[in-house]
């Protein structure tokens, strides 16, 4: 989505990005550059040089072993099997474990939450409460469109919020918060092999934030988004313990901060689908609304 990527030899592709500028991506080197020196045992991409060719941006990077555990156009839904596979799951949670596993560092935590926030500072306001403050600013900038949408809009973000500093806290780690398929690279027994994409939502957090929206986004347009998320919240609990309202609490928040990212007006599927999770029975009840 955020730009073409273009080989170039010698295990290094070119990406033309149409919206980054320069700053923005030697921000992104460097947080590429701490991945590298951290103890992931995931690959990463890694940029080597920040270009501008004929006013666009571009950058110099490592070419990655692998293919996408799936491809943008999601699952087939003719099929009768499972909307998500075994082997799928297992990578899935396996790449959760190994972000989860990642010592923290101070260059970790450099990218901002979204292209117009400021970095989390959790040092400082642990993870949730600083999501707490980023729903409330978002939720007074579109506030007009949202409430549209959305009657209950200030009944439900004073539940999110009051939820969200009430949670108990726990162990921080790299959160990537853009887990798509298409962001895991796999070999040809499913086992991940590299993690791209970093950037949106990416930040120092609870891993059970991106466990929650992993489990939503994996397959968020398809006809059987509602099962493949239940079929990954099951595997998160049964290996990490994330207790079911903790995760829906989450998708809320995520729901309500990513809702006008990819169009202020709400004319987007994005909009559409996160105004449905807020909806959710299973969102309402962790809510307690």
């Amino acid at each position: 989505m955020e730009g073409t990527v273009i080989g170039i030899g010698d295990d290094l592709v070119v990406k033309i990005w149409h919206r980054r500028t320069t700053g923005e991506l030697e921000v992104l080197k460097s947080f590429y550059d701490a991945v590298a020196r951290s103890d992931a045992s995931f690959d990463a991409p890694r940029i080597f040089d920040v270009l501008t060719l004929d006013g666009q941006c571009a950058t110099v990077e490592t070419l990655l072993s692998g293919r996408p555990l799936r491809n943008h156009t999601g699952f087939d839904s003719s099929s009768a099997a499972s909307p998500v596979g075994d082997d799928d799951v297992a990578c899935v949670t396996d790449v959760l474990a190994a972000l989860a596993a990642v010592e923290t560092t101070a260059d970790l935590g450099a990218l901002p939450i979204l292209a117009d926030e400021r970095p989390f500072r959790t040092e400082i306001l642990p993870f949730a409460p600083s999501l707490a403050a980023v729903v409330q600013r978002r939720v007074e900038r579109f506030r007009r469109v949202l409430s549209a949408r959305l009657p209950e809009l200030d009944v439900v973000t004073e539940a999110v919020v009051r939820r969200l500093n009430g949670l108990e806290l726990g162990k921080t780690c790299l959160v990537h918060g853009d887990l798509i398929p298409a962001n895991i690279l796999v070999d040809d027994s499913t086992r991940p092999l590299a993690v791209l994409d970093f950037g949106f939502m990416t930040t120092i957090g609870d891993p059970a934030f991106d466990a929650a929206v992993t489990a939503s986004i994996f397959d968020m347009y398809g006809p059987r988004a509602a099962e493949t998320e239940a079929i990954l919240d099951a595997a998160v609990a049964a290996r990490f313990g994330y207790e079911p309202g903790r995760l829906a609490v989450y998708r809320a928040a995520y729901a309500l901060v990513t809702s006008n990212c990819f169009s202020a007006s709400g004319s987007d599927g994005h909009f559409e689908w996160c105004m449905r999770i807020l909806e959710c029975p299973e969102v309402h009840e962790a809510l307690e609304l």
